[in-house]
């Protein structure tokens, strides 16, 4: 996906109104395409496939909509402080997930 792409070209826009409930999501970014791939998959009555660009074949960008009550925008970094222990427990559970 986006193969040939600079990571300049690779570019995510989301669009919404007041007037509508829905936003729109374009991406060229391979990243977010397998994410927003994976939601549509797992939740496909709030995430839906819209159209999708090729180039040469290749699927090099796509577009998604849903519900724009999904966005957050965050007024700060949120940096999470781990004991020991939790993080003996996250490396455990990553464990068991692989």
């Amino acid at each position: 996906m986006a193969a040939g792409m600079t990571r300049q070209e690779q570019e995510t826009i989301i669009s919404f109104n007041a007037a509508e409930d829905t936003a729109e999501l374009y991406t060229a970014d391979p990243v977010y395409i397998r994410k927003l791939d994976k939601l549509v998959k797992s939740n496909p009555e709030q995430f839906k496939p819209g159209r999708v660009e090729t180039y040469q074949g290749e699927i090099v960008a796509k577009r998604y909509t849903f519900p724009k009550r999904f966005l957050s925008i965050r007024s700060k970094d949120v940096k999470r402080e781990l004991t020991e222990e939790q993080r003996k427990e996250l490396a455990e559970r990553l464990k068991k997930a692989r």
